[in-house]
């Protein structure tokens, strides 16, 4: 485990003692696999994911966090399979579509990642990395105008963004505003 104290070691132990007490508990399992996430062990947590799916297919919350795995790892294609999974079971789980979103954008598709970033919002108005990601996806695929919008919300809510973003944002308003020189 990456450098866990003393008090997330204990919790892990007991958790590990409730699935060992309940081994077909999805819930044993699901809690035992985010613990070991956000321990940063991660390849227990996808065991323990894993198993929680045998147990349970549709257990829409161990498809997240298993996606979440994966997007930890760089896995771009698992993250978006195993958040397709958990939007299956549960349409409107926000994390599912935004986690699916980063995998798209890592992946080079933006026209998935927008429409995922969409739906986040559709759910969560007020989620301001939904707003900041979703001006990534516009800006790439050209809405110049839309992404400068949906930025300008994102840091109202406190979203700090990319600085890289920011430069290219201002580079394509200068382009689109340019007046044309005479020749």
């Amino acid at each position: 485990m990456a450098a866990a104290t003393t008090e997330t070691v204990s919790r892990i132990k007991r958790l590990q003692q409730a699935v060992d007490a309940e081994p077909d508990s999805v819930t044993a399992h699901l809690k035992l696999g985010t613990a070991l996430i956000h321990s940063g062990a991660l390849k227990q947590a996808e065991d323990t994911l894993r198993r929680a799916l045998e147990l349970d297919p549709t257990c829409g919350k161990a498809w997240v966090n298993l996606g979440g795995v994966y997007l930890s790892r760089w896995d771009f294609k698992g993250c978006v399979e195993a958040n397709t999974s958990a939007i299956e079971h549960c349409p409107d789980m926000m994390q599912a579509h935004y986690n699916k979103g980063l995998g798209h954008l890592y992946l080079g598709q933006v026209d998935e990642m927008t429409e995922c970033f969409k739906k986040v919002l559709e759910i969560e108005p007020d989620n301001a990395g939904g707003h900041y990601h979703l001006a990534v996806g516009l800006l790439a695929q050209g809405h110049v105008e839309e992404a400068k919008q949906s930025l300008g919300i994102a840091t109202k809510m406190g979203f700090s963004p990319q600085p890289e973003f920011v430069k290219e944002l201002g580079r394509k308003l200068e382009q689109k505003y340019a007046k044309p020189s005479k020749p």
